[in-house]
């Protein structure tokens, strides 16, 4: 027997009728039910939850409505709320040699073609995927410093979720589930968020999610904007082919629901369309300044057994982490609903599989499963809720218009200043030479190693090269390894690893290379064992790093002595407050 859906439900319920169609009981086997936006259910199971405009036949309420009533007073706090975990001081070490390479750029008026910060793979060849955001950076550095970085990445990172937003409402759900769904999914992707190129990418990702579903839903033009967005992103960040992915996996999923003759299917034409603007973004994606091999590109990370084992933002979620456990709340709940409703639109099923799939392999992912589940989380959530509670709740009468525009304001106004005082301004206001960065990356030291005259070879921490390829690369200074893995190379990799690891090969590895400097963190194990090494001296040492030398060659590296910092300067606030103190508050 079909199963009557909510919408079915709810209709019978008023009594309501197409003109000339005969009453029919409340579970009646033989109806068929109109889906919302023009999607036609005819199977025996629910693939698609009624919504609340259709279940009140009415008209859409005013925007003014929407926004101040007691719903929309609590998602627009919601919303404003959400921008203070996107919002932060630079994290990503990544980030600095990004910041260096678009200096370099701007400089040459070209993409650099082969490796200038190291001195063991200076050779190789180089692919500048995110040439683009690289020169954005330098850019706004030029005229805003860090400040401006901060600023412009934290807004998009929250115009992403705002785009989830917009297209969990296209199911009309309640307030309190989209409400509550957006602050766990918020919190799911805390691991991910701040500045850092790769929040372009979930972004893009977000909004091209949200126009593919609006096509099938209502199909149109708008659709078309994906062309200019596809040949901005591919010059932007690799990750636009997750964005040719998503767009895949929609048009797989409804070929299969339209040959299984499945509920909650879109148009065939419209479908066809998508198929085609998916030919046409991939074809202006290759409208590249590395030319067309920038879409195989990213196939290289992905094949890559030393990224995938040695770099920990590709390992898989450690869920013995507090700040991962969210994302594993989101996806156990998920999984609890559709097990509950067992009603799901085939597309949203096949795009829930494909990034708990990649969330599960890489915790840099989880922001790609905040980006496509998030909605379906919401719609779930809200069939649930309204077949526990199928009874609609009578409105009460508004206040005036005027009162409720005032609420909203000060609503609005009270939390973007909290915002604004607490989360933006002190990430915006955090200096290069500031205690918060000098707990973490190697400030001190490379003040240290900027006084020596002569250009020198670093083995460093992987995490840090990028600081120190910005910092010392213009003094001629080279590093060992920096961020970009795929530059570097899986042998690159693996030596980096077994010196790090302090296999017996770590000394012959150093010296083979040319290592004039090695510059590790305080109490790694590395830096433990160089301490008893009869042919290595310590020269430099703070609370976060500590460097040796060979002894046999110290004296031609014309080394500083050890720094005397003053009174008020970052390095000495991190060498007289205990570790136990330290913050990790911008500001």
């Amino acid at each position: 027997m079909t199963r009557c859906t909510t919408q079915c439900r709810s209709a019978t319920a008023r009594g309501t009728r197409r003109p000339g169609e005969p009453r029919r009981g409340r579970h009646d086997s033989h109806s068929r039910v109109t889906m919302a936006d023009n999607v036609t259910s005819t199977g025996p199971v629910a693939a698609h939850p009624s919504t609340p405009q259709h279940r009140a036949g009415g008209a859409r309420e005013p925007l003014l409505d929407r926004l101040t009533s007691p719903g929309g007073l609590f998602l627009s706090g919601v919303m404003l709320a959400a921008a203070f975990p996107v919002t932060n001081a630079i994290r990503d070490p990544d980030f600095w040699w990004h910041l260096r390479s678009g200096q370099l750029i701007l400089q040459t008026g070209g993409l650099l073609h082969n490796d200038p910060f190291t001195y063991t793979v200076s050779s190789h060849a180089w692919t500048m995927h995110e040439w683009l955001t690289e020169v954005l950076f330098a850019q706004l550095y030029r005229w805003s410093g860090l400040a401006g970085i901060v600023a412009v990445l934290s807004i998009v990172t929250w115009l992403g979720v705002v785009c989830i937003f917009a297209r969990a409402r296209m199911d009309r759900p309640g307030a309190l589930v989209l409400g509550g769904a957006m602050v766990l999914a918020v919190i799911a992707g805390y691991p991910i968020w701040g500045p850092r190129a790769q929040m372009i990418t979930f972004a893009l990702a977000c909004l091209t999610l949200l126009l593919a579903e609006r096509h099938l839903r209502r199909g149109g033009r708008v659709v078309l904007v994906l062309l200019p967005v596809f040949l901005l992103w591919s010059n932007l960040h690799s990750g636009f082919l997750i964005g040719l992915g998503f767009i895949a996996v929609i048009v797989a999923a409804e070929t299969v629901a339209h040959l299984l003759h499945l509920e909650g299917r879109a148009p065939a034409a419209r479908v066809r369309g998508l198929a085609l603007l998916l030919l046409a973004c991939l074809v202006v994606s290759a409208i590249n300044l590395n030319g067309p091999s920038i879409i195989l590109y990213p196939f290289a990370t992905q094949g890559s057994a030393a990224q995938q084992s040695l770099i920990l933002e590709w390992h898989s979620p450690d869920f013995h982490d507090w700040s991962v456990r969210a994302f594993g709340v989101m996806l156990l709940s998920l999984v609890a609903l559709i097990v509950a409703n067992r009603s799901i639109r085939l597309r949203d099923a096949a795009l829930v599989l494909v990034t708990v799939a990649l969330s599960l392999q890489s915790v840099r992912h989880i922001a790609l499963f905040v980006a496509a589940a998030t909605p379906v989380w919401i719609t779930q959530g809200d069939l649930l809720l309204r077949r526990l509670l199928p009874r609609e709740r009578r409105r009460r009468p508004l206040p005036p218009p005027g009162i409720r525009l005032v609420s909203w304001l000060v609503l609005c106004g009270a939390v973007l200043t909290v915002f604004t005082g607490s989360r933006l301004l002190p990430s915006m206001r955090t200096r290069e030479d500031s205690l918060f960065y000098a707990q973490d990356y190697p400030v001190c030291a490379a003040r240290w190693l900027a006084a020596d005259p002569l250009p020198l070879h670093i083995f460093n921490q992987y995490g840090e090269g990028g600081y120190l390829a910005d910092k010392l690369s213009a003094h001629g200074d080279r590093v060992y390894v920096f961020g970009d893995a795929a530059l570097m190379g899986d042998p690159l990799l693996y030596s980096y690893a077994a010196v790090e690891s302090v296999t017996p090969r770590w000394d012959s590895i150093l010296r083979d290379a040319g290592t004039d400097i090695v510059l590790f963190d305080t109490g790694a194990p590395l830096s433990n064992v160089m301490e008893h090494a009869p042919d290595w001296v310590e020269v430099y040492s703070d609370p976060h790093n500590v460097a040796f030398a060979p002894r046999d060659r110290v004296a031609r590296l014309q080394l500083p002595p050890q720094p005397t910092f003053t009174a008020g300067d970052a390095c000495t606030a991190l060498l007289r407050t205990p570790p136990s103190q330290l913050t990790q508050t911008p500001g």
